[in-house]
Formats: C-alpha cells, structure tokens, sequence
C-alpha cells in the first residue's frame, strides 16, 4: 500500500510538470559526478546523467553497478525527481529534490519506499560534459 501511495504521489507531482514547470534558466543536461549518503547511513558515489527532453529532464545515476532511473523538472530553483530501481522484491520508487546552484552543483535530498529517513546526495558538474 505503501508503494502504491508513493507511486501516486510521483505520478501526481510530474503530470503537474507540464502545466507548472518554469523555463529552465540554463541546461542542466549533462554528466555530474554524485555523493551522497545511503539508507544505510554509509557514503555513496557515482555519476549521473541528465538529458533534456522538451520541457523536463531524464536522469541515469550508475553507482556501483547499479543503474537508477528518474525523470523530473524544474521549478523555482528546484529540480524535482522521481526515481526508480529494479530490486529482487521488484521495482523501487523514491523521490529527490535538488535545488539548482549558480556554480551548477545540485544540492539534494531523498527518500524511498521505507520513508526511514531523508539522505543528502550532491552532483557536481563534470567540467567539460556540461552546458552552463
């Protein structure tokens, strides 16, 4: 029940993306080295990948090996993102909020299905991959 909520409350959030969705003030399409804190409390780094597509953003983190899933868009300063994983119990959802810095870094915060805790995560810009 759970994961249905929160998969309802995604898909709400990004069906608002084409209505509320500002005009990005720059392209954040781009590779970003990542870091941030998992649910277990420990560090985690890896890198992302953001494209534009028309008015929002797909996102691919590769941690590990692990690939995640996401879409999102911008609104206020913010990028707001759902995200999704394949498990071996199925398919997890989660939900991050970053806010657009002036140097591109994005400064975030996350959650998933567990709703234990809100974890940091931090993209920086790879410099070279990026239209600033």
């Amino acid at each position: 029940m759970c994961r249905f909520s929160l998969a309802v409350l995604c898909s709400l959030i990004l069906l608002l993306a084409t209505s509320t969705a500002d005009a990005a003030p720059a392209d954040l399409s781009g590779m970003y080295r990542c870091q941030g804190t998992s649910d277990q409390g420990t560090p985690y780094s890896g890198v992302v990948e953001i494209k534009q597509v028309r008015k929002g953003y797909q996102l691919t983190w590769t941690v590990d090996k692990t690939k995640y899933a996401g879409i999102g868009f911008i609104h206020d300063g913010y990028l707001s993102v759902a995200w999704t994983v394949k498990t071996v119990n199925g398919t997890a959802i989660g939900v991050l909020l970053y806010k657009v810095k002036e140097d591109g870094t994005l400064e975030g915060k996350w959650t998933d299905p567990s709703l234990n805790g809100v974890y940091d995560e931090t993209l920086t810009p790879i410099k070279g991959d990026r239209t600033i």
